[in-house]
């Protein structure tokens, strides 16, 4: 499936234009001066004969073609992308690539002609068992080859895959299974922290509908009446698909079941599919080999599924999250390219055993699941000896928002999340939603691959997405320079500290210069005097050992008098939520109530 990227509008503008000395990827030709109208209409002919397109010469919009971000839109969507989705994706690439390696996960490897086959007959043995377009199946796996083909098998019947977070408890899970309408199950007797019997004890004892389990291992339950094994579902009998189409749901993914009623977000097969192909051709080409670390129970995992099958390369995952193991799998050199999230790269600087790896083999470096400082970014960087690509995005906007591009220079990789792909725009709001000052900070909205909505919850759809389709993610950003913005914080974090805002990732980020420090957090906690004064949680590095007040010394020295913390806690680690975030309400708790004994730690 071909798809156009603003770099592809680059490299035609630079023929054509060849006295432009720097061509903007976002910024208006126009209003920059770069191109006159007269030279965008020209544009439009040489965009007709190299994309192969043909555009309403009668009734164009000039404003279509203002800038590389908007052409390729613009291509893509005369090229149908509107209408793309996985099934087609899947079609596309295995008929492609069929003879080629696809996948090895662990020590398992297969074609992508051999996962186009357990496709078609996992999906005809789900459709035999009555599971169709449209229905909802709850998959309760830590990673492993089932999670894998029944994400791709459902994918193409149109069936809805609802991943259930192994690190909840049971009531967490039980909560969102039953908002998600999930009638089918796919499991293991036990994974993670949950017990799939306790499960489904509760959702029988409530009257809940089951009509499959399946269950990923030899020994049955038989106790669980409805229950079948993953590997008696394939099916050689061809079955009848349903048509899906661009705007049809693809899977629900729940964004959090500890908080009151989860928010299970819809998201449709044409962003899924969009954000997959273009993020797998800025970030790689048909000779990488990627190597991604996510559960794939969440956005980051599944998403680099999908991106690292867009390919068309040989591309790896693994059952383990163990630091010593990813290191030992990276040493191999079978990969050109390694993705995960900040927390798993802290862990992994700051592990002895990478003393003891080699990195020969790859060639770029990708973060994404939440935010890099510009700190932890600096360091991957020297001690890899590699380019770092940092992507921003929340599950909302289907996980890619913007990112930096492998050209990028130091300096924009480092402190910035980059620009917006193609089909998304994004604008910087006041608490009015009205835009900000150029270069101001304010809320980051975004408009484009956005979600459908919060299941069966319009009304807290609303409070997000307004009228004209944009999303205000509660996130803090200010433009770097003239397209690159750098994320703040989240709007609720912000601390107002003596009538100052004080933003926690500007001393988060001072605090991690000192070489003692592995990972900070700042949060706010209410004060009388002050409204809120500034708690610092602060974990060392393995062996390291550091005074407070040597602490206190580094950051007065670097930050103005009202950004100093009140207080400084040293822990043992970071409490964490889905996908490796740090949970800073844990952290509020703790700044009021007190630190857990098993987590504290003195200052030397």
């Amino acid at each position: 499936m071909e798809f156009v990227t603003e770099n592809d509008v680059i490299d035609l503008l630079k023929r054509n234009f060849p006295d432009l000395e720097k061509i903007p990827v976002s910024k208006s030709f126009t209003q920059s001066g770069i191109l006159s109208s007269l030279d965008l209409v020209n544009l439009v002919f040489e965009l007709e004969n190299e994309f192969n397109v043909e555009f309403d010469l009668e009734n164009i919009d000039l404003t279509e073609f203002d800038s590389p971000l908007k052409i390729a839109e613009t291509i893509n969507k005369l090229k149908g992308s509107d209408n793309n989705t996985i099934r087609k994706l899947i079609d596309s690439i295995c008929s492609e690539k069929k003879d080629e390696i696809a996948l090895i996960f662990d020590d398992y490897k297969i074609t992508y002609g051999e996962i186009y086959k357990n496709i078609k007959t996992l999906s005809f043995g789900f459709i035999k068992d009555g599971v169709n377009k449209g229905t909802h199946v709850a998959i309760i796996l830590e990673n492993c080859m089932e999670y894998i083909m029944s994400y791709f098998s459902l994918f193409y019947i149109g069936a809805i895959p609802i991943p259930i977070n192994t690190r909840w408890n049971t009531n967490e899970a039980i909560r969102v299974i039953k908002d998600s309408d999930s009638c089918y199950f796919i499991s293991k007797e036990h994974q993670g922290k949950l017990k799939f019997k306790d499960i489904y004890n509760a959702l029988v004892e409530d009257n809940i509908k089951i009509n499959k389990v399946y269950y990923c291992q030899e020994n049955l339950d038989e106790e669980i009446k409805e229950i079948k094994k993953f590997s008696d579902i394939y099916s050689d009998k061809e079955e009848k698909l349903n048509n899906i189409t661009g705007e049809d749901i693809a899977m629900i993914s729940y964004t959090s079941g500890t908080t009151g009623v989860p928010k299970g977000v819809v998201l449709k097969n044409n962003s899924v599919t969009n954000i997959s192909l273009y993020t797998a051709k800025v970030w790689t080409d048909c000779e990488d080999s990627p190597f991604s670390i996510a559960p794939l129970y969440s956005a980051q995992g599944f998403l680099s599924m999908l991106i690292d099958f867009s390919v068309g390369s040989k591309f790896k995952m693994i059952s383990s999250f163990n630091t010593n193991d990813i290191l030992q799998e990276i040493s191999k050199g079978e990969n050109t390219i390694f993705h995960t999230q900040p927390t798993m790269w802290t862990m992994l600087l700051n592990s002895r055993a990478i003393n003891f790896a080699r990195f020969t083999g790859l060639r770029k470096i990708v973060v994404s699941g939440s935010l890099c400082s510009p700190e932890l970014a600096k360091r991957i960087e020297k001690r890899l000896g590699l380019r770092l690509l940092n992507a921003y995005g929340l599950i909302e906007g289907t996980s890619v928002a913007t990112m930096t591009r492998y050209d990028d220079s130091e300096e924009i990789r480092y402190n910035t999340v980059g620009r917006p792909i193609p089909g998304v725009s994004i604008k910087i709001v006041d608490k009015n939603h009205k835009p900000v000052e150029h270069g101001q900070i304010g809320e980051l909205a975004i408009k484009g691959y956005v979600m459908d909505g919060y299941y069966k919850n319009p009304e807290k759809t609303k409070e997000v997405i307004d009228d004209e389709g944009w999303l205000y993610t509660g996130d803090l950003a200010r433009y770097y320079d003239d397209e690159n913005i750098s994320i703040v914080g989240r709007c609720k974090d912000m601390v107002i500290r003596g009538g100052f805002n004080v933003y926690p990732s500007d001393i988060e980020e001072v605090i991690l210069q000192i070489p003692e420090v592995q990972t900070t957090a700042v949060v706010g906690k209410e004060h009388e005097v002050l409204g809120e004064e500034l708690i610092a949680f602060v974990v060392l590095r393995p062996g390291e050992n550091i005074r407070e007040n040597d602490i206190r010394k580094y950051v007065f020295k670097n930050l103005a008098n009202y950004k100093q913390p009140d207080k400084f806690y040293l822990i043992s680690d970071m409490p964490t939520i889905l996908a490796g975030k740090i949970d800073k309400k844990v952290l509020k708790k703790w700044a009021v109530s007190g630190i857990p004994d098993n987590k504290k730690m003195l200052f030397a």
